[in-house]
């Protein structure tokens, strides 16, 4: 099959049945829970030896979109006069080129208008053999499996049109599957108790309205920057640190004498983390903290080949006081996230998501108001490339993508107001490695890697006293 056919029978036809579409209580939580200063997008960033074919990446970026309804649509009152997602008059999305270091430039600012331009940004930098893609994703449009699902395509595209072709066609494709993601994301026949009535979780409501939850202590004092130096750019201001093969086997076999699964491991460890901070910051100041972890819907039936939302958050909630490292601490975790797993369909937050819907924005925001509902975001993201959509060839166990070799892939989830910290976790080329963000109106690049460096020293005592 030559080029041109291969991306023909790949594409689909739009289908002028699709929009507009209902938005689903969790992408109305990414939009009315978004703002300019703390907007609801987040980040992935892929970098690559070899020498990108800019006519290539740029032409197969609009061929991957085609697949990808949502990241081509805006927000804007449809169907009975209620916000949808309909087809942008404008969907295309302008690449941003320049020099390996060079910052990513943010005309608009960091925050991403729905209402008026599509859910996602792209940066390509080059140099030296190597090149940098940064996108920012709305998370009204996605979750990061979509982002992903999307990321994987374009790349396939890139690899037909440079002429080193994926053996492994692209899925099928019907834009109507976006129709399933409603009932997927949340089913409200779940949430019928035993008499037929939906109940609602008003514990639950009680502690998102009411309850702030202990947030990431600010540095004390000022880093002074020398003379001549410039800060390091706030966007997208990410640190990241990697435990290498034989570290990440040693972090699993500890985590498994301890009777933890590593990720319970590391959410114990953040938790110790942010008391031990706390302390040498001086802050005094009881309370809880709290652990946002989102978590994937998909099922067997449900796993769609667009992009779109199929996540909720658990609430993962303890006092400072038990945030120490006890065979208690070790047992509620792993008995929550247990239970959790098996509920996740069913999740309290999105029963009050759901409830939200109804009434009017200016309440919802209310809601939530400058309250902070989380200490930290954490997703266990695992190896990004195997949420691609088909399997890429490899070279010494890095993804091979036409003539380019992806040497790293991170990003961290949105930053929503009032948490001052975001994590992601990542397993690719058999290495983990975990990557921060904190809040940039409180904390300059140097102040987040200074967390960072205390969180993994936390684990790294783990790893020296086994």
């Amino acid at each position: 099959m030559s080029t041109a056919q291969a991306t023909q029978a790949a594409t689909p036809v739009r289908s002028p049945r699709l929009f507009p579409l209902y938005l689903t209580p969790f992408e109305e939580y990414m939009l009315w829970d978004d703002r300019v200063d703390y907007p609801m997008t987040f980040i992935v960033k892929m970098e690559f030896d070899g020498e990108i074919d800019r006519h290539a990446i740029t032409r197969a970026l609009p061929l991957a979109l085609d697949r990808h309804p949502l990241l081509q649509a805006i927000v804007q009152p449809a169907k009975g006069n209620r916000d949808c997602w309909v087809a942008a008059p404008n969907p295309h999305v302008e690449i941003s080129w320049g020099e390996i270091g060079e910052p990513l430039e943010l005309p608009k600012g960091e925050a991403i208008d729905l209402r008026s331009e599509v859910g996602l940004r792209v940066w390509i930098r080059t140099g030296e053999g190597r090149c940098v893609i940064t996108t920012q994703f709305h998370h009204a449009t996605c979750d990061g499996i979509g982002a992903y699902q999307l990321l994987g395509d374009w790349l396939w595209f890139y690899a037909d049109l440079v002429g080193e072709p994926v053996d492994a066609p692209l899925p099928d494709f019907d834009p109507l599957q976006l129709r399933m993601r409603v009932k997927a994301s949340y089913n409200v026949e779940r949430y019928r108790d035993a008499n037929g009535k939906i109940t609602f979780d008003r514990p639950e409501a009680y502690r998102l309205a009411i309850q702030t939850m202990h947030s990431l202590s600010t540095k004390r004092g000022k880093r002074e920057t020398p003379a001549g130096d410039k800060p390091e750019p706030l966007f997208p201001g990410l640190c990241d640190f990697e435990f290498d093969k034989l570290r990440y086997k040693k972090l699993r076999h500890v985590a498994e004498a301890r009777g933890q699964a590593t990720n319970e491991l590391l959410i114990q460890q953040l938790l110790v983390s942010l008391n031990t901070w706390s302390d040498l910051q001086g802050d005094r100041h009881r309370g809880k903290y709290c652990i946002m972890m989102p978590m994937d819907l998909r099922e067997a039936d449900t796993r769609l080949s667009t992009a779109a939302n199929l996540v909720t958050y658990a609430l993962i909630r303890r006092r400072r006081s038990e945030c120490v490292d006890t065979p208690q601490l070790i047992d509620s975790l792993a008995q929550e996230l247990l239970k959790l797993k098996h509920t996740r369909h069913t999740t309290p937050f999105m029963n009050v998501m759901a409830f939200l819907t109804r009434v009017p924005t200016w309440l919802k925001r209310g809601f939530a108001g400058r309250r902070r509902l989380a200490t930290a975001i954490v997703s266990n993201t695992g190896d990004p490339t195997k949420r691609f959509s088909v399997s890429f060839p490899s070279v010494k166990g890095l993804l091979k993508a036409g003539n380019l070799l992806m040497t790293d892939i991170n990003g961290v989830p949105p930053m929503r107001n009032g948490t001052r910290l975001t994590i992601s976790v990542f397993t690719y080329r058999r290495v983990l490695k975990i990557c921060l963000r904190c809040d940039p109106q409180r904390f300059s690049v140097e102040d987040s890697r200074d967390f960072l460096n205390h969180y993994v020293a936390s684990i790294e005592n783990l790893l020296a006293d086994a």
